[in-house]
């Protein structure tokens, strides 16, 4: 099942190489949360402590002031990858990045979560598969316009798939139920089987 919806990508963030471990949750990490783009002012790195149901975020606001955030794995669209863009140099050259990033993917960019930042192309796509599970979210794709697919829909720790057909529908329907198959057919004796004895019934 697949499904397309469009979100902003915050460009002024920053990203650095990290790769955090999908099976030593709880994990405690900091990351860059770009500039203001106001005035181009950074904003500073914000702190996360990252469990299996929630996530605890410590960041400051544009305005400078302090903000704790406690964001349940429901408020996250899912586990998304991303190519990051391409760079341009001092002189105006296209400098290629590579990089691939996978996040914890909100509607709200500025609360989007970096787990793993890497070029790598088999460690990427074994850490988006080991997230999604450790956090029972889909995997989502970002294409380069901004908006994502879901490459798998989950329900709680439960991958939904499309409906299998039912029975009456199988190549076997019309095959002998299998408790049946067990049983042996009867034989029936080759000559009839007289039980002697005496009689007992009612006269008037």
């Amino acid at each position: 099942m697949r499904q397309s919806k469009t979100t902003r990508v915050d460009e002024s963030q920053t990203f650095a190489p990290v790769r955090l471990d999908p099976f030593s949750l709880p994990q405690r990490f900091r990351y860059d949360t770009g500039i203001d783009p106001r005035d181009g002012r950074p904003l500073g790195a914000a702190v996360v402590f990252l469990e299996a149901h929630v996530a605890h975020v410590c960041r400051y606001l544009p305005s400078g002031l302090p903000i704790d955030l406690q964001l349940p794995m429901t408020a996250f669209e899912g586990v998304a990858v991303r190519i990051l863009p391409d760079r341009v140099g001092a002189h105006g050259e296209t400098i290629p990045d590579g990089r691939v990033v996978i996040e914890l993917l909100h509607r709200d960019p500025q609360l989007s979560l970096p787990l793993s930042v890497a070029d790598d192309l088999d460690d990427v796509a074994a850490d988006w598969k080991a997230w999604s599970r450790a956090l029972a979210l889909p995997m989502l794709l970002v294409e380069s316009d901004g908006s994502w697919r879901a490459i798998e829909t989950r329900l709680g720790a439960v991958t939904v798939g499309a409906p299998r057909p039912r029975r009456r529908r199988s190549v076997l329907a019309g095959r002998r139920p299998r408790f049946l198959t067990r049983r042996k057919v009867g034989v029936p004796p080759r000559e009839p089987v007289v039980f002697d004895g005496y009689e007992i019934f009612g006269r008037d």
